[in-house]
C-alpha cells in the first residue's frame, strides 16, 4: 500500500484531538509496500468507504475535537459538569487515528453529533443534568463492543473552541476564532452525513424552569429553536432512521442496551421527511435564535450546501418504518421531483403508513423523470400493486417490491 501523507500521519497517531494543527515535521521513513494491508489500513479503508474522509479536514486541523463517549460516561457518573473545550483534559477526546481504529461496523462511522438546547446563555448545562442523560444513552450504545467499540461525540461546548469567560472578558484567541469558524462550516456535514449518529435531546431535564433564566437567555423549546431545527433537518436528509435518535423519548427507570435504545428513540418514526432548501428557509423564519442576525443566514447557506451534497451523492435512501403517511410521501415526492437525487438507485419506504394518495404523488414525480437512476422501489406488500406506481415502474423499468 502506498500511503499518502495524511494516511502516514494517521498510522503514526499524529493527529491530536487538541487545539494544535498538524505541522510539517518529518514523517519518518517512507511507506513500505506490503503484500497485504495491515489491520489499521483495513480500518482506514472502511472509514473512508463510509465517507470518513469528509470529516478528516476539521478533525485533523483541530477545528473540531470529538469527546470520548466512555469519558463522558465516567465524568457523568462522577457527578461532573462539562467544561468548555479549552478546559477539558486530553483524555476527554478521541483523536482521528483512534476514530479510524474504532471503525468496525459495516454501516456507520463511530461518530455521534449531539443536538440539544442550551439551558443558559453562558453554559449549556450548568448542573450536569443533560450530561447525565446523554451519558445514559451513550452507555447503551456502547453496551455491545463488537457493535460500537468506541464512539466519538461532537458536543459543541466541548468540541468547538468557546469564549472561556465572557462575563470577565476572556474570549477566544485569534487562532481559536479561525478554527471555530472552520468548525462551524463543517456542522452541516457532521449532522447530515449518512453514516454518523445524531442524538437529539428534545426535552428539558427535570427541574429546568425557563421562566427562571437570566435575561437574554433563549428559553424556547427544542423544536422552536433555530439551531436545533437545523440539526434535526440535517439529520433528516439521507440518514437511515436508526441513526437519528430522539433521546427525549427515553423512559425513566429503564436500563437500555443498544437495541432497546434504538427502538424507543425511533418510535412513531422520530423524524420528518427531508425539506427542500426553500421550504427549510421559510420554516426557519418561525424559529428562535439567540443571535439570529448572524446565525440565520449562516444556517440557510449550510443547510442548502448539505442538502445538495448528500442528495447529490446518495445511491440508497432508507426511509423504512418511520411512520410516514400520505403527506410525508408527497413531501418526499416534491424533493425527488426537484432533481435532488440524480444517482439514487434504491428507495426503501417499507413499513410506513403511506396510502393511495401518497403513492400517486410518488408515481407522478417518477413519471416526470424524478430519480432518473432509480432501479428498485420498496413500498411493501400493501402498495406494490397500486396502479399508478405499477404503471410508471413498468414504464421506467423500476423493480417495485
Amino acid at each position: 500500500f502506498g500511503l499518502t501523507k495524511v494516511d502516514r500521519l494517521l498510522t503514526m497517531g499524529c493527529f491530536s484531538s487538541r487545539v494544535e494543527a498538524p505541522t510539517e515535521e518529518p514523517l519518518g521513513p517512507p511507506a513500505v509496500e506490503l503484500d497485504a494491508p495491515t489491520p489499521y489500513e483495513r480500518k482506514l479503508k472502511l472509514w473512508r468507504k463510509h465517507g470518513g474522509g469528509d470529516l478528516e479536514p476539521v478533525l485533523a486541523s483541530g477545528a473540531v475535537a470529538v469527546l470520548d463517549a466512555q469519558w463522558v460516561i465516567s465524568h457523568a457518573e462522577a457527578g461532573g459538569v462539562l467544561a468548555h473545550r479549552q478546559a477539558l483534559p486530553k483524555e476527554a477526546f478521541l483523536s482521528l487515528a483512534e476514530l479510524v481504529e474504532a471503525t468496525a461496523h459495516p454501516s456507520f462511522l463511530p461518530v455521534a453529533a449531539l443536538s440539544y438546547p442550551w439551558l443558559t446563555k453562558d453554559h449549556p448545562d450548568p448542573r450536569g443534568a443533560n450530561l447525565a442523560r446523554v451519558a445514559r444513552a451513550l452507555k447503551a450504545l456502547l453496551s455491545d463492543p463488537d457493535y460500537i467499540p468506541r464512539l466519538g461525540v461532537f458536543w459543541d461546548f466541548g468540541s468547538l473552541h468557546q469564549h472561556p469567560d465572557p462575563p470577565n472578558g476572556v474570549m477566544r484567541t485569534e487562532e481559536q476564532n479561525a478554527l471555530f469558524k472552520q468548525g462551524l462550516g463543517c456542522l452541516g456535514t457532521l449532522y447530515s452525513h449518512p453514516h454518523t449518529f445524531v442524538l437529539r435531546l428534545t426535552s428539558f431535564p427535570d427541574g429546568h424552569k425557563a421562566e427562571e433564566q437570566a435575561e437574554g437567555t433563549n428559553v424556547a423549546k427544542y423544536f422552536d429553536r433555530g439551531w436545533c431545527f437545523t440539526e434535526q433537518c440535517w439529520a433528516g436528509l439521507t440518514k437511515a432512521g436508526y441513526l437519528s435518535l430522539d433521546l427525549g423519548l427515553m423512559r425513566g427507570g429503564v436500563e437500555y442496551d443498544c437495541g432497546s435504545l434504538r427502538e424507543d428513540c425511533t418510535q412513531d418514526g422520530g423524524r420528518r421527511p427531508p425539506l427542500l432548501p426553500s421550504a427549510f428557509a421559510a420554516e426557519l423564519e418561525t424559529k428562535s435564535f439567540t443571535n439570529g442576525k448572524d446565525d440565520k443566514p449562516l444556517v440557510k447557506r449550510l443547510y442548502e450546501a448539505a442538502f445538495e451534497e448528500q442528495f447529490g451523492k446518495a445511491t440508497e435512501l432508507d426511509y423504512a418504518d418511520l411512520g410516514w403517511g400520505d403527506a410525508e410521501a408527497a413531501q418526499l415526492a416534491e424533493v425527488l421531483a426537484s432533481g435532488a437525487a440524480p444517482r439514487l438507485e434504491t428507495l426503501d419506504l417499507r413499513d410506513n403508513k403511506i396510502g393511495d394518495e401518497g403513492c400517486k404523488a410518488l408515481a407522478a414525480a417518477l413519471k416526470e423523470g424524478a430519480a432518473p437512476s432509480l432501479k428498485t422501489l420498496w413500498v411493501g406488500y400493501k402498495n406494490k400493486e397500486q396502479p399508478e406506481l405499477v404503471a410508471v415502474c413498468e414504464e421506467r423499468g423500476i423493480r417495485l417490491v
